[in-house]
């Protein structure tokens, strides 16, 4: 089975949709990166399915987040939908909880602000 399955086109003309089948993890991230690097290549922003998926230890967090950097820095947009609770955990503490396309509403914490 291939790390990343694409499926139909979302969002209108020039985006692709991916489903990632395999853990984001140390044996699977070439694959996965490979994969990324491909679907970038071919000029489409990305919405990227991780609902059959979840990041397994540090070196996929680190192929999670080199995908949305790699595709930035070719003009693409990519984003992740279908997260499960730990992957949405550790981008909301990496501060990148803006890659989720469906992100949590924010908890309404504010910090509080010291007046001078």
């Amino acid at each position: 089975m291939s790390a990343m399955t694409a499926l139909t086109p979302v969002g209108g003309v020039g985006s692709t949709r991916l489903r990632v089948l395999v853990p984001f993890d140390v044996r699977h991230s070439a694959d996965l990166r490979q994969g990324f690097v491909t679907a970038i290549r071919e000029g489409h922003d990305l919405l990227v399915d991780i609902s059959g998926s979840t990041v397994v230890d540090q070196v996929g967090f680190a192929t999670l987040v080199g995908a949305h950097a790699r595709a930035a820095r070719a003009g693409r947009r990519l984003r992740f939908t279908g997260a499960d609770e730990r992957t949405t955990r550790l981008l909301r503490r990496a501060g990148l909880i803006r890659l989720l396309q469906d992100a949590p509403a924010p908890t309404g914490r504010r910090r509080a602000s010291l007046a001078v």
